[in-house]
C-alpha cells in the first residue's frame, strides 16, 4: 500500500468527495481506526518507560498472576525417588487497567484557510505527545514505587563532591545481589533531564577520554535514557505528580521485571468520529491501560520487585 497517510484519511485538496465529506468517508471505521493506531504507535516510540518496561496489548481489563512458593530442582536424588512439587497459588498479585481519553475537533474552517493537513497533524501530533506524556508518568511512577532496594546518591549529580560512577556501581551491586538476575544482565538507567550534563561530561578513564554514560555503557552494559518528568522538570497537565521526584531508577529492563499494558479487546469503541453541525469533526479516542511490577519472591516486600533500585537524591 503506497497511500500516504493524508491519502487514507482523505484530506487531499482534490479528493472528490472532500468538501462534501469533510475530512473522513463517511461511515468508514477503519480510517478512524487508522488514526488511532498511528496515535498509539507514535506514542510509544517516543515514550521512555515502553523502551524500559514489557509492553503488549492485551484483551482483559484486569489480570492476577499467581507467584506460588520459591521454585526447586533437587540433584541428586536416588532412581526411585519423586521429588516434592512447587505449589503455585499460596502468593499473588493483580493489576487493573483504568481508563483515558483523547479528544480534538478537525475544524471546517482549517479546510477554507488551505492548511488541512498542517493543522489536523498538529493536533495528531499533540495528542501523541499527551498520550507519550501519560504512558510515561505512569510507568515511571509505578516503576520507581516498585523499587525493591534503594541507594542514597553521596551528593546532588553534578555537584563538587558527587561521586556518579561509584553511586551507580553500588545500585548495580544491590541489584546483582538481591535480585533474582543470573549477575549478567544489562541495566537500564532513568535520570532526572536536568542532569544530563554530568552524565556527558567527558573526563578521562584510565586512558580513554569518554563520558560517564558512555564509560558505563562499555564497562557495565548501562543503558541511559532521561526524563522530564521530574521535581522541577515539565508537568504534563493530565499528571498530578512528578514521576521521578528527585530520584533516578536502575532496574534489569524488560517484560519479566514489569509490563505495560494497553487493552485490545471487544467491548467498547475506542475511536468515535462524531460530527458537530457548522464546527467540524470531533474525533474521540477512547483506552485502557495500566502497569504492574512483577513479584518474584526475592525478599522485596509487596508489590516491590528487587531488579530495580532506586537512587534517591540525585536532584534537589
Amino acid at each position: 500500500m503506497n497511500n500516504t497517510l493524508e491519502q487514507i484519511l482523505n484530506l487531499s485538496a482534490d479528493a472528490e468527495d472532500a468538501p462534501a465529506n469533510g475530512p473522513f468517508g463517511t461511515g468508514n471505521q477503519v480510517l478512524e481506526q487508522t488514526l488511532r493506531d498511528f496515535i498509539q504507535l507514535q506514542s510509544k516510540q517516543i515514550s521512555v518507560g515502553t523502551q524500559i518496561v514489557g509492553s503488549r496489548t492485551v484483551p482483559w481489563l484486569d489480570f492476577k498472576w499467581y507467584t506460588g512458593a520459591n521454585g526447586k530442582f533437587e540433584f541428586p536424588i536416588d532412581d526411585g525417588a519423586v521429588t516434592d512439587p512447587t505449589n503455585i497459588g499460596a502468593s499473588n498479585y493483580s493489576v487493573q487497567l483504568e481508563k483515558g481519553q483523547g479528544r480534538t475537533v478537525f475544524m471546517d474552517t482549517v479546510r477554507l484557510r488551505g492548511e488541512t493537513w498542517e493543522n489536523i497533524d498538529r493536533q495528531q501530533l499533540a495528542i501523541v505527545r499527551a498520550l507519550a506524556e501519560v504512558t510515561d508518568n505512569d510507568i515511571l511512577t509505578k516503576v520507581l514505587a516498585g523499587a525493591g532496594v534503594t541507594k542514597a546518591a553521596t551528593a546532588l549529580f553534578g555537584a563538587s563532591t558527587a561521586d556518579e560512577e561509584g553511586d551507580l556501581l553500588s545500585a548495580m551491586d544491590l541489584i546483582y545481589l538481591n535480585g533474582r538476575v543470573s549477575g549478567d544482565e544489562g541495566l537500564s538507567l532513568v535520570l532526572p533531564a536536568e542532569v544530563r550534563s554530568s552524565m556527558l561530561n567527558t573526563q578521562l578513564f584510565g586512558n580513554v577520554v569518554e563520558s560517564l554514560q558512555e564509560h558505563l555503557n562499555r564497562v557495565a552494559n548501562l543503558t541511559v535514557f532521561y526524563s522530564r518528568d521530574h521535581t522541577g522538570g515539565y508537568q504534563a497537565p493530565s499528571n498530578s505528580s512528578a514521576a521521578l521526584g528527585t530520584s533516578a531508577i536502575l532496574m534489569v529492563p524488560g517484560a519479566e521485571t514489569a509490563e505495560h499494558f494497553t487493552y485490545n479487546g471487544p467491548g467498547f469503541q475506542e475511536t468515535e468520529l462524531t460530527r458537530l453541525p457548522g464546527v467540524g469533526f470531533d474525533w474521540l479516542l477512547t483506552g485502557f491501560m495500566g502497569t504492574v511490577i512483577h513479584e518474584h519472591q526475592d525478599g522485596a516486600a509487596s508489590g516491590k520487585n528487587n531488579r530495580i533500585c532506586s537512587i534517591t537524591d540525585v536532584i534537589a
